[in-house]
């Protein structure tokens, strides 16, 4: 299973804000420092994505993912129609002690909690999803 996993600072633009190009842009650069030529993506995968923000937030978790998703193509994965599943959430992290963070987070979860600093952490699985059974 091939996981590129990456974080970017900041708060998320909606599918709904037409001006998506400087997030794409910093999306972009985020998974490219992340990712690894071995890490490319060719077949079906899934995604996971997390909003980590502070307070309260009035983005809708589904019309985050769509920037994020497209800004990805051609560096995550070849086209965005071979993600057959996203997993998405918000979490707001100053109510939230995570337990167990993935190790991309744990370097600088601390200071950015601190600084009370908003950011969204993507993965990527080489695995596509299990059509047999519905999510739980």
């Amino acid at each position: 299973m091939i996981r590129l996993e990456f974080v970017v600072k900041g708060i998320p633009v909606s599918a709904n804000n037409k001006d998506w190009a400087p997030w794409q842009e910093r999306v972009r650069q985020a998974a490219r420092t992340a990712i690894k030529e071995e890490d490319e993506i060719y077949g079906e995968c899934r995604g996971i994505l997390v909003y980590f923000y502070f307070g309260s937030t009035t983005l809708d978790v589904d019309n985050i993912i769509k920037p994020i998703s497209d800004a990805l193509s051609g560096i995550a994965y070849y086209d965005d129609r071979s993600v057959g599943e996203w997993i998405a959430r918000k979490t707001e992290l100053g109510q939230t002690e995570l337990v167990d963070p993935p190790a991309v987070l744990v370097e600088r979860l601390a200071d950015w909690v601190a600084a009370r600093q908003p950011f969204v952490y993507v993965c990527m699985v080489d695995e596509a999803p299990n059509h047999v059974e519905l999510p739980k």
